[in-house]
């Protein structure tokens, strides 16, 4: 599965994303970014994930913000 969300910034020193949803494939997925500020990232089911921030391996955004 594939996690399509939206950069707002920064807020309190961290990231402020918003979810615009999550796709079957990554193709769907990239396909859902409007602008340079929309990622994709992989995402499995029933995976419980570290309770510290770690960078998202495979994450990225499609259409170029860094």
């Amino acid at each position: 599965m594939w996690l399509t969300g939206k950069n707002n910034g920064e807020y309190d020193g961290g990231i402020c994303w918003e979810l615009i949803g999550v796709f079957s494939t990554e193709e769907k997925a990239v396909a859902a970014c409007l602008n340079e500020y929309y990622f994709v990232g992989p995402v499995e089911l029933d995976e419980v994930l570290p309770d510290e921030t770690v960078e998202w391996p495979r994450c990225y955004y499609p259409k170029g913000l860094k």
